[in-house]
């Protein structure tokens, strides 16, 4: 394509294209009449996205903010078309906060006729406010001053001179010092005209003004030269490699420079002098579109859209030179544009099987030249200048490792058709410690006379030995010329393939051991962390730093997490995901769900993804399924087997292995807690109960219960799933008819199952071994209730019936424990149940404590004979279930009680537990009547029993009885502590009735009062 199309022309295709939602394929719009005298200039468009090391930057933990590098400080102006629709009331959300001053030099106002400055404007200062953050500039946070040039009715860029472009945006607000120049004159390519005389000659009278210069679109029509004043000797002049979104076949291998970047010029100098990735860049979008105007070749939403061409690889290069700046200054520097050049120079990828006049010095690599300062030995110098035949030299102790020299200096404008372009001519080179090999700038024999840019790599320097860097100048017309070197040892860059114990092994099958002395920072473009190397994901891209022995003493690792819904797969390699963009696994690729392994034709579409990807590449690493679609089962957060290692770890001192899943964003969706079934043998061989924690909920297990998984089951998932319902206030039916259940705040299901990753499952109803499980209601949903007739009770799916399981709760935690070995719906509820012969006796609101919590059932359903005697059975019965205690199964070992009797079980346990004892000679007497000195003796074992406090007999007040000469001497102490604790009290007259019997109403008095104390003396 060439610069004689017309803007018409462009239309047309636009309106062709836009049936298909994608735009003519143009890296430029082209204004203005095919042979126009006057100067006629068009815009050369390009963003890159992420290939450049930048997340590195955002996350670096450095410099007076501590908070990373966004440019904060730093102003970047831009000379563009427009902005947005020339208002500040409609202005992107992303840019309004950026956006320091305007300057209108069209004349007709500086809104954007195409999208081209808002796009550039987006990829150097975006915030990514309508994005989440996700698409944002390299310099968020860096001002942005724009200068319009676009006018309507003329169809052209109104540009003044260079010189008073660049000099009214270093007056501008916020002192910018980076300057943007992302169009060209259609008439000069590749000639030093008088553009570059006047950009040359601004940045000799400010030194300290970085000028960048795209290097146009035209490489391959009859004007393959940069575009003017892309051929200016102080510009940086950028062109652009191909993006990575493979999207067609110009954005599918950034290590080549794409077809239509313009480069070298009319005397052969070495530009542009670096690269960015230049198709299919995603950045700000108008917000008044215009879809027959607007330049995009693809839009993503509203609010953001594609762009390609030279025009973005310099904004990006802008971007990347904000934030070493940034770091400059904090450092305390005052760094000339020279230095920002040299080092950004210093840290560029060169492209491997591409020619030195197609890349120049290679493609920008921002992490390479900050990591260079930030952890390894670079010098990075600001020369005052030497005149003809002075030189400097320095001297550069080699690691062993690859080495770089830039040297780069503002040269004194030359008069555009007279004589050579350089005028100040710098030499540098590097002797050998031998002093026989000599290494001069860019590969120039006894120096290069042509360039104000030169570097010199090293691959294989002899570590220990000395080297020295010379800088000369052979001819200083106007001096003294000043210039900036960079020197030192070149970090290393490569893709991890794999991990194993101290060693990484990269894609080009070489392996570096990596000695525990290394510091490790890794980041995923948000956060960075210190790391060990076991950390670093697979895909990542590692920056190597190396000390003065040659060692590795600093690794950055970089990745990419890209969360998203799979839309489609294509071919063995290719996924689609939610945006609508592709993606292209790397060799080796893994796929995951938990700690399970799928392939590839098992992950299923629609589902929730996470990809780890190279930032260097786009290569998808690792996909994680981090929700299966709605007809899963299988859970895609489980622990992973480093949490149960670190569990298992821990239960060393705290006695058992917990486990927790994450609270839940969603409360009214079910939570699961879930881990590959095949660590199961961990948790036995360790021999500690297991806590299973859940929010509102914890299940404990012992470990041997785990042992129930065999081999079949080893790869599948064992889940514990957890739901809450509400259900209000209504009554829930109970077993007994007659009694009212209201729940306290939610009920809860927990069921257990196994499931495997085609979606079977089996549900585990039972366990071998009681467990327990606690609930913790929320504080104050018991607001109103009695905390006495509260109890856990399960749902019975066969009855359809509320059944009570245990009494447990506790005010002040608001938690209920019980044992249980079956599964289902449980709920802690205020049981509500009375006789119809209490309604006016004394007891009536112990009785229906009791009632409520079946510790004292009724002679029939609807009496329940208050003043009736109680026997000995009865009341050991009372007991244990006041104590929340399971009935032995054994026969109790005596001889009046056959071990079907109904009070058999409570009484083997009670006599089991030190609660009671027989007679002497071998029987119980369970339907005998219990006096109430034995019932005393009797509480005095339930008050002991399980809590810490002890009954000191020593200091019992004297009983005060008017009978007591009548209370046995065995039970003399048991009868003062009941009747100082208030359990038990005197009859009429003050008399306690030792030999006397016990009434059913009594005894359900002093077993509330049971439970008072041991509430309060737990």
């Amino acid at each position: 394509m060439n610069n004689l199309i017309s803007y018409q022309s462009i239309v047309k295709y636009r309106r062709i294209f836009a049936l298909v939602h994608i735009f003519l394929l143009l890296p430029w719009p082209l204004w203005g009449k095919a042979w126009a005298l006057e100067p006629n200039y068009q815009l050369e468009n390009n963003l890159a996205a992420g290939i450049l090391g930048i997340p590195a930057l955002w996350t670096l933990n450095a410099g007076a903010n501590g908070l990373g590098l966004t440019g904060k400080g730093q102003t970047v102006a831009v000379a563009d078309a427009g902005l947005d629709g020339g208002s500040m009331e409609t202005l992107h959300p992303d840019l309004k906060d950026r956006l320091t001053g305007v300057k209108d030099f069209s004349g007709d106002g500086w809104g954007d006729p195409n999208g081209h400055g808002t796009h550039i404007a987006g990829s150097i200062v975006g915030t990514g406010t309508k994005s989440q953050g996700y698409i944002r500039g390299m310099a968020p946070e860096a001002g942005l001053y724009f200068q319009a040039t676009y006018n309507e009715a003329e169809k052209n860029l109104r540009i003044p001179s260079v010189y008073d472009l660049l000099n009214d945006a270093y007056n501008a607000p916020g002192q910018p010092r980076i300057h943007v120049n992302s169009w060209g004159a259609n008439f000069s390519d590749g000639i030093y005209d008088w553009n570059s005389y006047s950009l040359d000659k601004f940045v000799w009278d400010h030194p300290d003004m970085v000028v960048l210069k795209s290097a146009g679109n035209g490489y391959k029509t009859a004007k393959s030269f940069v575009s003017s004043p892309g051929s200016a000797k102080n510009a940086v002049t950028v062109g652009s490699t191909e993006g990575v979104r493979e999207i067609d076949t110009g954005s599918d291998n950034p290590g080549q420079v794409v077809g239509f970047s313009s480069r070298g010029t009319f005397d052969g100098r070495i530009k542009p002098e670096v690269l960015a990735p230049g198709t299919w860049i995603l950045s700000t979008r108008k917000t008044n579109q215009n879809l027959e105007g607007d330049n995009y070749i693809g839009v993503y939403n509203q609010y953001y859209g594609y762009m390609s061409g030279t025009s973005m690889s310099t904004a990006l290069t802008a971007g990347s030179l904000a934030l070493l700046r940034q770091y400059l200054v904090q450092k305390g520097l005052s760094p000339s544009a020279a230095q920002m050049k040299a080092l950004l120079i210093f840290g560029t990828r060169i492209l491997p099987g591409v020619s030195g006049s197609d890349q120049g010095f290679g493609r920008v690599d921002a992490e390479r030249s900050l990591i260079a300062m930030d952890q390894g030995d670079v010098k990075v110098l600001d020369e005052k200048g030497l005149n003809t035949g002075e030189k400097l030299t320095y001297t550069y102790t080699s690691n062993g490792q690859p080495f770089r020299v830039v040297m780069a200096y503002t040269d004194y404008p030359k008069t555009p058709g007279i004589g050579k372009d350089l005028v100040n001519d710098l030499d540098v080179k590097v002797t050998g410690p031998d002093g026989k090999e000599v290494y001069w700038g860019n590969g120039y024999i006894d120096g290069d006379h042509l360039n104000n840019t030169e570097g010199i790599l090293i691959d294989e320097p002899q570590k220990g030995e000395a080297y020295t860097i010379e800088v000369s100048a052979p001819e200083v017309v106007h001096g003294p010329q000043p210039f900036a070197l960079v020197y030192g040892s070149l970090p290393q860059q490569g893709t991890v393939s794999e991990i194993h114990d101290n060693e990484l092994t990269f894609t080009d099958g070489q392996t570096l051991r990596v000695n525990q002395e290394a510091t490790i920072r890794v980041t995923d473009g948000s956060t960075a962390t210190e790391a060990a190397i076991n950390e670093i994901p697979a895909g990542a891209e590692v920056y190597l730093v190396y000390g003065e022995e040659g060692e590795i003493s600093h690794l950055d690792a970089l990745y990419s997490s890209i969360h998203s819904k799979l839309q489609a797969k294509e071919g063995s390699n290719q996924l689609v995901i939610e945006d609508g963009t592709r993606w292209s696994l790397a060799e080796g690729a893994k796929i995951f769900v938990g700690d399970n392994e799928l392939q590839w034709s098992e992950l299923p579409l629609e589902a929730e993804i996470e990809l780890t990807v190279n930032p260097g590449d786009a290569k998808v690493w690792r996909i994680e399924v981090k929700n299966l679609p709605d007809n899963s089962p299988y859970y895609s957060s489980p622990l992973s087997e480093k949490e149960i290692a670190t569990a298992i770890l821990n239960s060393r001192s705290s006695g058992k292995v917990v486990l927790s899943a994450a609270d839940p964003e969603d409360t009214s969706k079910p939570v699961i807690l879930a881990f590959a079934a095949g660590l199961a043998s961990k948790l036995v061989s360790n021999g500690l109960p297991v806590e299973l924690r859940l929010p509102g909920l914890s299940v404990e297990i012992p470990a041997s219960e785990f042992g129930r998984i065999g081999k079949s089951e080893e790869g599948a998932q064992l889940q514990l799933r957890v739901a809450w319902q509400t259900v209000g206030e209504q009554p829930l039916p109970a077993a007994d008819p007659f009694m009212y259940l209201r729940p306290v705040g939610k009920l809860v299901e927990i069921r257990p199952t196994l499931v495997w990753p085609d979606g079977s499952q089996l549900a585990v109803s039972t366990s071998e071994v009681p467990l327990k499980i606690t609930i913790t209601s929320p504080l104050g949903s018991t607001a109103g209730l009695n905390l006495q007739r509260l109890g856990i009770y399960r749902y019975s799916e066969l009855s359809q019936m509320w059944g009570l399981v245990d009494i447990d709760y506790n005010p002040d935690t608001g938690r209920s424990t019980f044992y249980t070995n079956r599964f289902g719906k449980f709920g802690v509820m205020e049981a509500s149940r009375t006789f119809g012969d209490i309604a006016d006796h004394w007891a009536k609101t112990d009785i229906e404590i009791m009632a409520a919590r079946q510790i004292v059932r009724g002679m029939t359903p609807q009496t329940f004979s208050p003043d009736l005697t109680v026997t000995r059975g009865q009341f050991t019965a009372m007991l244990v279930r006041t104590l929340g205690l399971p009935e032995e199964s054994a026969p109790a070992g005596f001889a009046d009680l056959p071990g079907d009797y109904w009070c058999a079980g409570a009484v083997g346990t009670a006599v089991k537990m030190g609660l009671v004892s027989g007679y002497g000679d071998g029987t119980f007497g369970a339907n005998d009547p219990i006096t109430r000195e034995q019932m005393a003796a009797m509480l005095v074992r339930a008050m002991r029993y399980g809590i810490d406090k002890t009954l000191n007999e020593s200091v019992l007040n004297p009983i005060r009885f008017t009978d007591e000469e009548n209370i046995s001497p065995w039970a003399r102490s048991s009868v003062a502590i009941v009747a100082q604790e208030s359990l038990m009290k005197g009859r009429d007259a003050g008399d306690f009735a030792a030999q006397e019997f016990t009434t059913r109403a009594e005894a359900a008095v002093v077993m509330v009062r049971l439970l008072s104390y041991r509430a309060n003396n737990r």
